[in-house]
């Protein structure tokens, strides 16, 4: 007798209905927040959450196909910082906790996001100011 199938990620998810919630408040979040939601004051945020939600899942094997730019092309404009896609990261994680998101669709997601970065900025590092690298470093002088 065969077992049924696992259910994928995005059904794990709550499917269209739970990923939506999850991206709806999320996407919020992030317009709404003090330390980047700036970055965001010229984005249609309905259009930023249906390219969220595609995005995320078809990542995570639902029925859905990401119909937006290719991520380096649409964020080539704009300067966001390592700090700032870090913060990002912060967002999407604090929202996962807060709705309760399975941890194998949470972990998921930000794996998928953190190997992303190299797209969306120029400074890996998640450091807001390059020329900082810890503790007398800033200045070449030793730690």
């Amino acid at each position: 007798m065969e077992s049924p199938p696992s259910p994928s990620l995005f059904e794990l998810a709550g499917g269209e209905p739970g990923l939506r919630r999850v991206i709806d408040r999320f996407v919020d979040r992030v317009f709404d927040d003090v330390m980047i939601g700036y970055l965001f004051r010229a984005a249609d945020r309905a259009r930023v959450k249906q390219k969220e939600y595609e995005h995320a899942a078809a990542q995570l094997g639902g029925p859905v196909t990401y119909t937006g730019r290719p991520l380096a092309q649409a964020h080539a404009p704009h300067r966001i910082r390592g700090g700032q896609f870090m913060r990002r990261i912060q967002i999407l994680k604090d929202t996962f906790r807060e709705l309760s998101v399975p941890s194998a669709v949470a972990d998921s997601i930000i794996l998928h996001n953190l190997s992303l970065q190299a797209q969306i900025t120029a400074d890996e590092d998640g450091v807001c100011d390059p020329a900082f690298r810890g503790p007398g470093k800033a200045d070449g002088g030793s730690p």
